[in-house]
């Protein structure tokens, strides 16, 4: 059962390397909710990673395996979702980030982006092999989707706890409190 005042789901949505999996993760623990990343849902399902799905099949069956994804998680009661980067620019997953979940836009510019999701360990992103100006021009086009769907959350410069803890203050959980040092209501 989902406790008083939250909602169910929450989703986490923003460009690649906005830190979606990394900031949800702490906030399911800080909330006791399950945390789930729409990729690695279409991985298990396919059997295969994502770069081999888009590789063999193709950006548009890896679009439909994300979409049964976010379709499967719909009820689901208590959960953090990570969704991908190019998960909300689907007209068909929409309605679930409007309705279906409380949802956040985890703001990240483009050279922090490109950064974050470059980095050693990060996850392998098959859009990212594309040319620059292709790179910026989704990033773009995605800008205004994530804008029209969540509420914003800034990343660049923060840490992902900080992430977290603005984005608990948000939902109004009365079990975030401010860091040793911090006065009540002062902005990380």
């Amino acid at each position: 059962m989902t406790p008083p005042g939250l909602p169910p789901r929450i989703a986490l949505i923003g460009f690649m390397g906005a830190g979606k999996t990394t900031v949800g993760k702490i906030l399911a623990e800080s909330l006791g909710y399950d945390f789930i990343d729409t990729d690695d849902l279409v991985v298990a399902r396919a059997g295969a990673p994502i770069a081999q799905i888009f590789r063999q099949k193709g950006e548009p069956a890896f679009r439909r395996l994300e979409i049964d994804a976010l379709q499967s998680l719909a009820v689901r009661e208590r959960a953090v979702i990570a969704a991908g980067g190019g998960a909300p620019a689907q007209e068909s997953n929409r309605r679930f980030f409007l309705s279906c979940a409380a949802t956040f836009h985890l703001r990240v510019s483009m050279q922090n982006a490109r950064h974050r999701a470059q980095a050693p360990g990060s996850a392998v992103r098959p859009l990212l092999s594309q040319e620059e100006n292709a790179i910026k021009r989704l990033y773009v086009a995605r800008l205004s989707i994530y804008e029209s769907l969540g509420r914003p959350v800034e990343t660049d410069g923060r840490t992902p706890v900080e992430v977290a803890e603005q984005i608990m203050r948000m939902l109004g959980d009365p079990r975030e409190s401010p860091r040793p040092g911090k006065s009540p209501g002062e902005k990380p």
